[in-house]
């Protein structure tokens, strides 16, 4: 869904160690707390991930996804296999919609919810599909560069300033946003480029602080949000590794825009399904 403005919301912190939810449109008495130092401190303590050590021909991501389409909230559950050279292995599970003005929150990470729906079968040929790696290779661990190849991909300009320690991005933070989690679905990030991307999202202008959170799934994760224009965009990351755990995206009139749980992320020769959260 393309990110356009459309009204005006205000942005109420969340409390610690609650699932994140849409936050009402009153206006907060509590300012927003910055992002770049508590950001920059994880960064610094990000350690590797048992999937860092796993190697094979395919990057494999599992994610479950609740989005809206017009009035209803359709939920998915992917699977993911892509080659290097854009290949595509997806298997999808879709349950049936939702009225999206009622629909409840708390449907979203509970087990078993799509046992018994049979998955779809697709696959995607690479010639008809540049992957990620075959226009930049793997993501660099370099903020700098890292920063150039979002801005690039998402229609920014060229970027004036080196980074760090500006970062300054062209884009609006909230597509920036939309961009970190099109990354992820796109190619496995490695210790170096979990550590730079936390460096890039913590220094973008209108950032906000969220502290601990727990996900719909139940991980204990740091959040952080953007508002533009009602739309408020949340993301929230394993704080040891780095890893994106969740997005959380919201507009309004609705009790959700989508929602997006990251189950797995790793690399693998076997075209096997995985059952339940390995991140």
């Amino acid at each position: 869904m393309a990110l356009t403005p459309s009204g005006l919301a205000s942005l109420t912190p969340t409390p610690v160690n609650v699932a994140l939810t849409v936050m009402p449109g009153a206006a907060s008495p509590t300012p927003p707390t910055d992002a770049s130092g508590p950001l920059i401190a994880v960064a610094d303590l990000l350690v590797a991930a048992p999937s860092d050590a796993t190697h094979g021909r395919y990057y494999y991501l599992q994610v479950e996804e609740w989005s809206r389409a017009d009035a209803e909230i359709i939920g998915f559950r992917r699977e993911d296999w892509r080659t290097d050279d854009g290949g595509l292995i997806r298997s999808q599970q879709r349950l049936p919609g939702q009225p999206a003005a009622s629909f409840d929150m708390a449907r979203i990470g509970v087990p078993g919810t799509f046992a018994g729906v049979t998955p779809k079968r697709d696959t995607g040929d690479p010639a008809e599909m540049e992957s990620f790696i075959e226009r930049h290779g793997r993501p660099s661990g370099n903020p700098t560069e890292l920063a150039k190849i979002i801005d690039n991909d998402n229609g920014g300009q060229p970027l004036a300033d080196p980074c760090p320690p500006s970062c300054g991005l062209t884009i609006r933070p909230i597509v920036f946003f939309d961009a970190v989690t099109g990354l992820y679905r796109e190619t496995y990030l490695d210790l170096p480029a979990r550590t730079a991307l936390l460096r890039l999202v913590a220094v973008q202008p209108g950032i906000t602080f969220l502290g601990e959170v727990t996900d719909r799934a139940g991980r204990k994760a740091i959040g952080v949000a953007v508002t533009e224009g009602g739309i408020r965009f949340c993301l929230l990351f394993d704080r040891k590794t780095g890893f994106l755990l969740a997005s959380e995206r919201g507009v309004p009139g609705y009790v959700l825009d989508d929602y997006t749980l990251y189950l797995t992320l790793d690399r693998r020769d076997s075209q096997t399904p995985t059952s339940g959260i390995t991140v």
